[in-house]
């Protein structure tokens, strides 16, 4: 990641809070012991006629992947504990709106490697996931702490 002046970073940190999203995503994994893997995300997003700042962050940052939807949208997407632990470090002062967003999926960060293929943890990080969903007011979330915990219940991993 770039070094960023706290100008940089005050910006960025106001085009999130504005057109931005952070979150983390429980994926079914069905090569992995426990089925699922999370995933933080913190995407940009803008017109795409105004994609031209998405990458102007991606230059700055030197972090994330462009995608262009089908919907004219344009996205600027900073995936993994690697990237999003210490962008939203750095960012995190200066947020406003998604400050809690931000200390939820640091929380996620930090603790994830440390979990190994232990159930109750990783549930216990999947709750947080839960957390950052509701304060993103999420609608089309299909995967939450209940469906992995029924999952690992069912696999005999947890009991109730």
């Amino acid at each position: 990641m770039n070094t960023l002046t706290n100008l940089e970073l005050a910006y960025m940190a106001g085009f999130l809070d504005g057109d931005g999203t952070i979150i983390a995503q429980i994926v079914r994994k069905k090569d992995y012991v426990l089925k699922y893997q999370l995933r933080v995300t913190v995407s940009f997003i803008q017109s795409s006629s105004r994609k031209h700042f998405l990458l102007q962050l991606k230059d700055e940052t030197g972090l994330g992947t462009n995608r262009d939807r089908k919907d004219g949208i344009s996205e600027l997407n900073i995936v993994g504990r690697e990237q999003v632990l210490p962008f939203l470090k750095q960012l995190e002062p200066y947020l406003r709106l998604k400050q809690k967003q931000a200390k939820l999926a640091m929380q996620i960060c930090e603790q994830l490697p440390f979990i190994g293929n232990n159930p109750v943890k990783f549930l216990e990080l999947c709750k947080l996931s839960d957390e950052i969903a509701q304060l993103n007011d999420s609608k089309k979330r299909t995967i939450t702490s209940a469906t992995v915990r029924q999952t690992f219940i069912d696999a005999k991993l947890i009991s109730e």
